[in-house]
């Protein structure tokens, strides 16, 4: 497949080193320098810009199939998806990072330059925090299918029910299932005979009713009836995740920016949400304002090292729960053996969302976990797909089915519930096995 790749960033390079093997990889970047960092892979990198109609076109623009623009510039990323649209037809994919770029949809604002698919992963960052922070407890939170469908990560502690005995006789409530485990760095879709262990990490589904129990079961005390959440960084995710918490009546938030001006939009746009002015690094601040007392601190400042040296402090302070904003996400592994709860990176996920986009087939990714061990895909069965019962089916390894959704039902499956043709899916596999999931239920399963 042939691909231009407009911006040989972060972004850029991550996808290039993805797609390489098996793919025709163009990058355009108008900086030479760039250059070094795809020496090593089979791609041919152009220097020049790509809003250029002859750079595009000795990147071979009329046979391709997908151009991604993911520089840094907004302007830059609309024109040339624009300008490839016109000279060839692949599709198009655009990076941005704000608000202004959208309209009622992703999509529908910028339909007019040709642009097939938008993406901001800072709004995605937001609402991923959003929904860790809601969820007392958890380390990470998910929902899917217009909120039928619910996922929930959590660490288990020594005294936890979970630990008790093996999985098949854990008598979850009906309409839950436990999808993963992760052990020793090892993420694993458990079997009924596995028992879990202090320290593992859990992944649930389960329907929303199911998940309240399940909650309750796994961390019995937090029921987040009221929670204080501090954010430190009142950029553009902090806002935005500041905005989506002021509609949550039991969360009380309050902001910490260093800039003053920044901060005098904040309050102006904010209305139940206290902003202080202030560095978050700053211990003495951080003391001053009580900040341990707080439940969550969110730390979303757009520089890795404060980020992490704020996390450490909320730490030191005794903040219980810590979920930290990671820019480069070579640095996620870091910060969670560090000791922060949750390392969420904007840019991780947007580029396992194109990945997937090109090579997924017509199934769609809807949640990326464990920086890309894991993933959740939704799709409808093959027509050609031979209809039985859960149990006859033996999907591939590390692949569990996790809901099947009918209308505005979603079943959390057991044995006996069967799988036929038209069903729409939700299923839960590493990520090496994610690419085998389209392909076996596509066919007659087997």
């Amino acid at each position: 497949m042939h691909i231009v790749i407009v911006g040989g960033g972060q972004v850029g390079a991550a996808l290039a080193r993805a797609l390489a093997a098996d793919n025709e990889v163009f990058v355009i970047d108008h900086d030479p320098a760039v250059a070094d960092v795809f020496a090593s892979l089979d791609v041919e990198f152009i220097p020049g810009s790509g809003t250029s109609a002859d750079v595009l076109a000795r990147a071979g623009i009329k046979n391709a199939a997908f151009l991604v623009a993911c520089t840094g510039l907004d302007e830059v990323n609309i024109v040339a998806c624009a300008i490839a649209n016109k000279i060839g037809s692949p599709e198009t994919i655009c990076l941005v990072s704000r608000a202004d770029f959208l309209g009622a949809s992703p999509e529908a604002g910028l339909e007019q330059f040709g642009i097939n698919r938008v993406l901001w992963p800072e709004a995605q960052l937001a609402a991923d925090i959003e929904q860790v922070v809601t969820a007392p407890g958890a380390i990470d939170a998910e929902v899917f299918a217009g909120g039928v469908v619910r996922l929930l990560e959590y660490r288990l502690e020594a005294d936890s029910a979970l630990v008790a005995a093996p999985v098949r006789s854990l008598h979850l409530p009906r309409g839950s299932l436990i999808v993963a485990v992760k052990r020793s760095g090892k993420l694993f879709v458990p079997r009924g005979t596995t028992q879990l262990a202090a320290g593992d990490k859990i992944i649930i589904m389960g329907t929303p009713e199911a998940m309240r129990e399940v909650a309750a079961l796994v961390r019995p005390g937090e029921t987040g009836e009221r929670q204080k959440v501090t954010i430190i960084g009142g950029g553009d995710v902090g806002l935005e995740v500041a905005e989506r918490l002021e509609k949550v009546a039991s969360v009380e938030v309050r902001i910490i920016e260093r800039d003053a001006a920044r901060g005098a939009k904040l309050a102006a746009r904010l209305s139940r949400t206290l902003v202080l002015n202030g560095d978050g690094t700053d211990l003495e601040l951080l003391e001053s304002e009580d900040v341990g007392r707080s439940d969550v601190l969110v730390c979303v400042i757009d520089n890795d090292e404060r980020n992490l040296l704020a996390s450490l402090l909320g730490r030191q302070l005794g903040v219980p729960k810590i979920v930290t904003r990671v820019s480069r996400p070579g640095n996620l592994r870091l910060f969670e053996r560090v000791g922060i709860d949750v390392a969420l990176s904007a840019r991780g996920a947007a580029v396992a969302s194109i990945l997937h986009r090109i090579s997924g087939g017509t199934s769609s990714l809807v949640a990326v976990l464990e920086h890309g061990e894991a993933r959740v895909l939704e799709l409808t069965v093959s027509p050609n797909f031979v209809a039985r019962d859960l149990k006859a089916i033996g999907t591939p390894e590390d692949v569990i089915v996790a809901a099947i959704l009918r209308g505005d039902l979603a079943i959390v499956p057991r044995g006996d519930d069967r799988i036929g043709p038209g069903d729409r899916i939700l299923v839960f596999s590493t990520g090496a096995a994610s690419e085998r999931v389209q392909a076996y239920f596509s066919g007659t399963g087997g």
